[in-house]
């Protein structure tokens, strides 16, 4: 009787414990005002520097011919609060753009053989039209082609 007891405690005792973990985080991530990047969670403090890049994100998704499908998530850096302010008003216009000019069959071979310089070329010429300050790299965070 005593041993069954004894694990009782020690049971309700964990389980209140993870309640209580589980309780801290979903709190944490409530109060938190900025997205938290999981993958970035490290036990190294990072080091911060006043001139670190700033990105405004974009996604494009395309058919590539009647089976295959793109989905490019990238990165674009931006100097200043007008770049920034200048690259999103002009998203919308830079993604119709490359989508509607640009040669299905040659992004879908460039995709194939995995030419990014070539994909990142051109989409930095159709960028570079639409914007007031030119763009000197973007970077993809995932390219998916099926």
């Amino acid at each position: 009787m005593k041993i069954f007891e004894e694990n009782n405690i020690k049971g309700s005792t964990l389980v209140l414990s993870i309640f209580a973990l589980i309780a801290i985080c979903v709190t944490v991530f409530i109060l938190h005002d900025e997205n938290v990047d999981l993958q970035n969670l490290s036990m190294i403090k990072p080091k911060h520097r006043k001139t670190a890049p700033q990105f405004v994100k974009c996604r494009l998704y395309s058919n590539l011919g009647v089976k295959d499908y793109l989905m490019l998530e990238m990165s674009i850096p931006y100097r200043d609060k007008k770049q920034q302010d200048d690259l999103k008003g002009k998203l919308e216009g830079i993604k119709s753009d490359f989508l509607t000019n640009m040669n299905q069959q040659e992004l879908a071979k460039w995709v194939r053989e995995r030419n990014y310089d070539a994909i990142k070329a051109e989409l930095l010429k159709v960028i570079n039209t639409h914007t007031n300050k030119p763009i000197e790299h973007i970077y993809f965070d995932s390219l998916i082609y099926q």
